[in-house]
Parts: C-alpha cells; structure tokens; sequence
C-alpha cells in the first residue's frame, strides 16, 4: 500500500475535520433542546416563581402580562429560536431568583471552577503518567502493589467522605489551610489536591493497563530480541503508542471531572460554577440551570474536539492510504 500525495492527505483531513464538527453541532443542537425542555419540567410556574422572589403577589393578571411581555406565551420552537439567539450573543437573560444577570455571573464564577479543573487535570495527568508508567514496568513488585491498594482506597471512598476528612484533618486540626476556600493560593489546595488525588486514583491503573499491553505486544518483543536498548523501546515505542489511548481517557473523564466540582466546590464553599448551579437548583432556578447545563455540554464538546485533534497529531498508525481509507 503507497501513500497519497499531500494534496489527498490535506483533503482527507480537512473532510474528516468538516464531519468532526458537523456531528458537534448536531450534537449541540440536541443538547441545547433538552435544556431548554428544562423550564417545562421545572415544579410550579417560572413566573409566579420571580415575583415571590420579587416580594410581589403572584396576581393572574400581573402573571398573564409578564409572560406576555417576554413572550412566554409564544409557541415552544419561537421561545426556543429566541433563548438560542441569546445564547450565541451572550444575552442569557436574568436569574429567576435574584434578578442577577446570568451573564456576568457566569463571568464571574465560570474562570474559578475552570482554574481549579485544569490545574487539577495537569497535576493528576503528570503524577499518573509518572506512576502508571513505573506499575507497569515494575508490575508485580512491591511497589506496584503499594499504589494499587492506595488507588483502590482512594477510588472506595466517595469524594465528599474525602473533602470532609480534609477539612477535618487539614483545616480544622492542624489549620495548614483555610476552611473555607477562597480565591488565593492556599485556598485552592485542598480543592485542587482531592480532585487530583481522586481523578489520580483512576488514571494509574488505566496508565498502567495500558502501557502493560504494550510491553506484552509482539513488536516490543522484536525490538527485545535485536537488541534494541530497553530506554529506547520504553520511550521510542512503548509510551509513543500509548499516547493516544491516554489522550483519549484524559478527554473521556473530564466531563466527569467537570462535573464533579460541583461537589467540591460545594464543600469547600469555592465560589465556581458547580457551586451557583447547585443553588439554582435548590431554588427551581431553571434560568440558570437551563444555561449551565448547556454551556457545560458546549465545553465538554469542544475538549473532546481538541482531543480528536491531538490524537490524529501523536498516533503514529494513522496513515492515509491511497484508497482514502485509514
């Protein structure tokens, strides 16, 4: 089998790269719709809802005239044509609740959980390839079956269980770090340590099944047999051709490490996204849980696009037959 010319590989990727984003879209689109379906599963009526919260009586006239002026009475694909509009312009409209703009809230709280997220994701990413890498390479030795009781322990316990004994031991015994987080450095420790702690507990062990799959492959035991140096088939083959499924898990978990802030955050009362959702929904907020939910889709989207992206750039096996088959 020969290799295309580049014009055909340029081609074949930028269709590849068309058909990637279409099906986001697609996938964005149906996305948006259950979340905007949430209004109308939302308990009692959004407006009666605003004007409690307003101090004011829920009159049926005064009802009927709010929800004429915003065009709530409108059919449900009109109302939806609209609340997407101000999706894509940034008009998210107000909270039900405090009357607060949702945009500037999520200004204001989205960068905390997002600075707490990657800079978790990054700790956990070099402390599991570190790990994952030496469990394989000395698999069954003492070492390996040191980390593998302490990922397991880690992964038994639920996250809040963790948090709180952190608190505990941390913050209220020995009074290394605050209590309640805040915006600086040594607020962000106690979040930032258990969701890597945690998030790090899976890592090693997909690492190392990975990485032991590689070492166990014909092609490392030809490299053994011609001599070739054992650094060499580590670093040259084994973790080269591991990336991609490494990628690919790291992209895979972090919608559920997105997520999962939102207990974190809670906790440790660290002002993010996960935790102002969490009070929307107590309060039956649908404004704000409408937007958080399809903002946190948008976002989980568009790393797996990147991931997609970094994946066809490190994989070595991806080639481009003259077929346009891969």
């Amino acid at each position: 089998m020969r290799a295309v010319s580049v014009k055909n590989k340029v081609k074949y990727v930028a269709l590849s790269t068309a058909r990637r984003v279409a099906s986001v879209l697609i996938i964005v689109l149906g996305i948006s719709l259950i979340a905007f379906f949430i209004s109308y599963l939302c308990p009692g009526d959004p407006v009666t809802l605003q004007l409690e919260a307003m101090g004011m009586a829920p009159e049926e006239s005064l009802i009927n005239a709010v929800k004429e002026e915003r065009g709530l009475n409108d059919p449900f694909f009109v109302q939806y044509g609209k609340w997407v509009k101000g999706m894509i312009t940034g008009d998210l409209g107000k909270s039900v609740v405090t009357q607060e703009d949702i945009a500037d809230e999520f200004i204001r709280y989205l960068p905390n959980t997002l600075k707490l997220t990657f800079v978790a994701l990054f700790l956990a990413t070099a402390l599991s390839l570190a790990i994952g890498v030496l469990c394989a390479v000395y698999s069954h030795s003492v070492f390996d079956y040191i980390v593998s009781f302490v990922t397991y322990l880690f992964a038994s316990f639920p996250s809040f269980f963790l948090a709180l004994m952190m608190l505990l031991i941390f913050g209220s015994v020995l009074g290394w770090f605050p209590i309640i987080a805040n915006d600086t450095a040594g607020g962000m420790v106690m979040p930032v340590l258990l969701l890597t702690f945690t998030t790090s507990s899976y890592y090693i062990r997909q690492i190392r099944a990975i990485v032991l799959e590689q070492l166990s492959s014909d092609y490392i035991a030809g490299c053994k047999a011609r001599g070739v140096p054992y650094r060499t088939i580590l670093f040259r083959h084994v973790l080269k051709n591991s990336m991609v499924p490494i990628i690919t898990m790291i992209g895979i978990s972090f919608g559920g490490m997105l997520g999962g802030t939102s207990i974190v955050e809670s906790i440790f009362s660290w002002k993010g996204i996960g935790l102002y959702a969490l009070k929307a929904i107590q309060n039956l907020d649908y404004t704000v849980i409408q937007t958080y939910v399809a903002w946190m889709a948008i976002i989980y989207l568009a790393v797996n696009l990147l991931v997609d992206v970094a994946c066809a750039a490190v994989d070595p096996r991806a080639k481009i037959l003259s077929d346009g088959e891969i």
